[in-house]
């Protein structure tokens, strides 16, 4: 299927089905904090972001880190997050919009969540092989 949905039928699918979540934290983490330290050489917040984003700097790089290692407790925190500073944006600046880019990272979360929780389905099936899971459109 498409790049935005991907069919998953099997582990390696599944598994690749993480690969842009884990490539959307990497970025995010890397963005913010260049942005963090760049306030903090500066004294002034750039972008909206102070100093103190090199915490989510860190969170960012250890949902990706994660995510990588097939955690469905990290995918779904990654979504979560990600949620979470898109709201407060938007609380914070009623005027802007969701780009194309929010929506493309959020469906990539999704899309790991997806892979994450049927790879544990299809690794599980695999040790079961009376019952094999169906793909998942």
């Amino acid at each position: 299927m498409a790049w935005y949905w991907p069919t998953i039928e099997d582990p390696s699918s599944a598994e690749q089905a993480t690969k842009a979540a884990v490539g959307v934290s990497g970025f995010v983490a890397a963005l913010t904090a260049l942005l963090a330290v760049l306030s903090i050489f500066y004294h002034k917040p750039i972008f909206g972001i102070d100093g103190w984003g090199l915490i989510d700097a860190v969170i960012f790089a250890l949902i990706a880190w994660r995510i990588s290692k097939l955690s469905r407790t990290w995918a779904v925190v990654g979504l979560l997050m990600y949620l979470l500073e898109v709201g407060y944006k938007l609380a914070t600046n009623p005027t802007g919009a969701l780009g194309v880019l929010t929506i493309i990272f959020i469906l990539t979360y999704i899309n790991a969540i997806r892979g994450v929780f049927a790879y544990r389905r299809y690794r599980k099936a695999e040790n079961n092989p009376l019952a094999p899971p169906a793909p998942l459109a």
